[in-house]
């Protein structure tokens, strides 16, 4: 199993780049990028400038929505991408986006389920070079060729939670990032094996990646951290995801509401040392690469050290890849 880092576009370029070159210098040879909507950066820019200054770090997308961005720009921005990097070092990851954005935004949408389905096709086919013709909400497509036709298709991954979304995943995609509480990821994944299985090519290459909050402690005071963390993912996260979990959704129905209303600090309060357990992949370095290591049991092939790493980002960075290459 690998260690990847993860890093979003909402963070500072500067710190980007110095916990990238730490992660490299540390052997972590994969780098994923949240689109943090409308902070800061451009997910495409900074993928471009990863593939560029490290010529040797994989980088992907995790993830972008095609409810956010026209689906012919994320054609072109991975094409682009993918010349860039070379060596299919670039790999796209597709969703639906966060609640919260989605909201903030005014953007609906009836049926999450036909709206990948149908971004994956285009994708694919505008990859071959075809002329498309094609209208069906958010996509209108007419006579669209884009004149170019890449030697191997751009890896796509779904970044999905809800159980028919898995399913769809599993289905057409070329791989997953799981996100989620711990008793989630387990039945996730058996979502995905099982449609992966059922497929019509049930022997193509699948691969799991898990992206969840992962903080260093080194004193009790870092635990402020973390239940801050916890509280903003509770909040964005769907019902149907927490009954997968079998977690109390009148708990995270008083955090979320406390949030609302008073914000972050008062709904961290309301966060128990269970829903951190279950959340949140914390504690030493030693601890983290220990949880890492459990998940590579359940078939996990990659492992997402993320934000916000820990107090210190940079010496969280540097203690975690010093810890995990005592492990492999």
């Amino acid at each position: 199993m690998q260690v990847d880092l993860g890093v979003t576009s909402g963070m500072q370029l500067k710190l980007i780049l110095r916990v990238t070159k730490l992660a490299r210098k540390a052997g972590l040879r994969n780098v994923w990028i949240g689109d943090d909507i409308g902070l800061r950066h451009d997910v495409f820019t900074i993928a471009s400038i990863i593939l560029l200054k490290y010529p040797r770090v994989n980088v992907g997308i995790g993830i972008t929505s095609p409810l956010m961005r026209n689906i012919s720009t994320i054609a072109r921005a991975s094409v682009s991408l993918a010349e860039i990097g070379g060596d299919m070092r670039f790999r796209l990851g597709l969703g639906i986006g966060g609640l919260q954005d989605l909201a903030r935004l005014g953007i609906t949408v009836k049926n999450h389920n036909s709206l990948l389905r149908n971004a994956v096709m285009l994708l694919r086919r505008i990859w071959k070079g075809e002329t498309l013709l094609f209208k069906n909400e958010p996509f209108v497509l007419k006579s669209y060729h884009t004149r170019h036709v890449l030697d191997s298709q751009i890896p796509i991954f779904f970044g999905v939670r809800g159980p028919r979304l898995l399913k769809l995943a599993g289905e057409i995609a070329d791989g997953i990032i799981l996100s989620g509480p711990r008793t989630y990821l387990e039945e996730a994944i058996r979502l995905v094996r099982n449609s992966v299985g059922n497929s019509q090519e049930p022997t193509r290459s699948f691969h799991y990646v898990v992206w969840v909050p992962t903080i260093l402690i080194e004193k009790h005071s870092d635990l402020r951290l973390v239940k801050r963390t916890v509280a903003l993912v509770l909040a964005d996260t769907p019902n149907k995801v927490l009954k997968m979990a079998e977690l109390n959704l009148n708990t995270i129905g008083k955090i979320r509401t406390v949030y609302q209303r008073f914000g972050i600090e008062r709904a961290a309060l309301r966060v128990t040392s269970d829903l951190i357990n279950e959340v949140a992949i914390h504690g030493s370095a030693k601890q983290i690469c220990e949880t890492f290591q459990s998940l590579e049991r359940l078939g996990i092939q990659e492992v997402v050290f993320g934000p916000p790493y820990g107090v210190d980002p940079e010496k969280a960075m540097m203690k975690l890849g010093h810890a995990w290459s005592g492990f492999y």
